[in-house]
């Protein structure tokens, strides 16, 4: 977003404040620290900090947050929850801050909490300028405290909003979005649901649906189509029969596969790996919480004498850093850590580094405010893995959602039944998952699968049902069956 502005507006774009809710409370923290009851140099505790002080303080919430002020550190929810106080308590606080951000955008509205929804009109009145972005058919995190419910009473907040749909889907094919929008058509939060594709291609490849009799054949059906997708892996796939010939402008970069849980992944990155198929997977995951990340910021904000560029400074923290981890402990304990954890959280850290220039106080700030792993790279050649939760926001020219099962979507723990918000918003996940696909989607579930030790039998997710026989070409057949009536399917 902040490259988009600099591009935009200029050297203008410098006086707009752009951040996660964290990182806008983090700002005013910095500059009301004294009236937080906080020390200039205040810093927000790492994860080790946070773990040794919930220990010694044990359910005592009053006890943890006195051990961390103890050492001038912060909790992370306090970034919003502290600010919100101050704001509450101090109206002409509240009135400068209002003069200073005039105008407030807020992008995936539908996926605020309590907290940040008071922060939000705390900073922003009745009559104020907000204008907020959002799909309530796209909150998925209910699980972080997210709250669909401030999104769908936004009239009721500004009773003077305008409101502008946002029908026009210029990403997906026609067959793709009738799909999508039949899927989340029984919980749909969205009165009239429609998506009216920009692109209409009467031979627009319909939604490809998979039924494996395991979950061995199901990576090897990604396999295959990958392998025909991209026009053979080898001189030997022509020759075999496994593809047909067909000319293709697709490379491995425009493929991505998904599902619903981090445990789907291994045996579709064991099958790709056999194929020689490039693979890079990405995890919706902080960068904090991947191992060596916290070792590594603890380096750079302790070391004196590390010269050169923050990136550079990333790397030689880096290797300090795994040269410690490499050599045994005297008691023989070994670390947690090991020293190729580290390198590969070097790379993960380097474009973070670069983004932040020289500025090491932003860098970890924004480490310890939740910045994302982003290891995912556009340019690289090769098939991205993701969770649902993690592709949210991507976009490809062909998807494989995987593992399309009653017990994982909607997903269901043994012993377990979810109730109805739950499966509501399973299905908005399937809806994400959907709709993430530009010009080929498939959808495949096996009919056995190993979860939590034991095989099970499996049936077809029942989020399957909602959606039109016709807009699917179904494989593993004889002959893939194409319906006729092709193009009244689209309706």
């Amino acid at each position: 977003m902040r490259h988009r502005l600099d591009g935009l507006l200029g050297p203008v774009a410098e006086d707009v404040t752009v951040g996660t809710f964290h990182a806008l409370g983090l700002t005013i923290l910095r500059e009301n620290a004294d009236a937080a009851g906080l020390p200039a140099g205040f810093r927000i505790a790492d994860d080790a900090e946070r773990a040794a002080a919930r220990s010694e303080a044990g359910d005592d919430a009053a006890g943890y947050t006195a051990l961390l002020r103890k050492q001038d550190l912060v909790d992370l929810d306090e970034l919003v929850s502290l600010p919100v106080e101050l704001l509450r308590a101090d109206p002409k606080l509240v009135e400068r801050y209002r003069d200073r951000w005039r105008w407030i955008f807020v992008d995936e509205y539908q996926d605020v909490d309590a907290v940040q929804y008071e922060l939000l009109r705390l900073l922003s009145p009745a009559d104020g300028n907000l204008c907020a972005i959002g799909d309530p058919d796209q909150a998925i995190y209910s699980f972080r405290g997210a709250d669909v419910g401030y999104f769908l009473r936004f009239s009721e907040d500004f009773t003077d909003a305008r409101l502008v749909r946002l029908n026009r889907n210029y990403r997906s094919s026609a067959p793709i979005l009738a799909a999508a929008v039949q899927a989340i058509a029984p919980s749909s939060l969205v009165r009239g649901r429609r998506l009216d594709p920009a692109r209409l291609d009467p031979e627009a490849p319909l939604v490809g649906r998979y039924p494996a009799a395991s979950v061995a054949e199901e990576a090897d059906f990604v396999v295959r189509t990958v392998d025909d997708l991209v026009g053979g892996l080898s001189h030997r796939s022509l020759d075999s029969g496994r593809i047909d010939g067909r000319s293709t402008s697709l490379s491995f970069s425009d493929i991505a596969v998904l599902y619903r849980t981090d445990a789907q992944a291994a045996p579709i990155v064991d099958a790709l790996t056999r194929a020689n198929i490039p693979v890079q997977k990405r995890s919706h995951d902080r960068l904090r919480d991947r191992p060596g990340v916290t070792a590594i910021a603890r380096e750079l904000r302790h070391a004196d004498g590390l010269a050169g560029s923050l990136a550079a400074r990333v790397r030689l923290a880096g290797q300090v850093v795994a040269d410690r981890f490499a050599v045994p402990t005297l008691d023989g304990a070994s670390s947690a850590v090991r020293p190729e954890d580290v390198r590969s959280a070097v790379d993960l850290l380097t474009p973070l580094a670069r983004r932040c220039g020289d500025d090491l106080e932003t860098f970890l700030s924004q480490l310890a405010t939740g910045a994302e792993v982003d290891a995912l790279d556009p340019r690289a050649e090769a098939v991205t893995l993701l969770t649902l939760h993690a592709a949210k926001g991507l976009e490809f020219p062909v998807v494989f959602l995987v593992g399309v099962e009653d017990g994982l979507l909607p997903l269901r723990w043994p012993g377990s039944t979810p109730d109805e918000d739950a499966v509501a918003e399973e299905r908005r996940l399937f809806f994400v998952g959907l709709t993430r696909a530009q010009d080929r989607l498939y959808v495949s579930h096996a009919a056995r699968r190993t979860r939590h030790g034991a095989e099970r039998d499996c049936a077809p997710s029942p989020y399957l049902a909602a959606i039109d026989p016709g807009l699917f070409e179904r494989f593993g057949e004889a002959e893939p069956r194409r319906p006729k009536d092709r193009q009244l399917r689209l309706i």
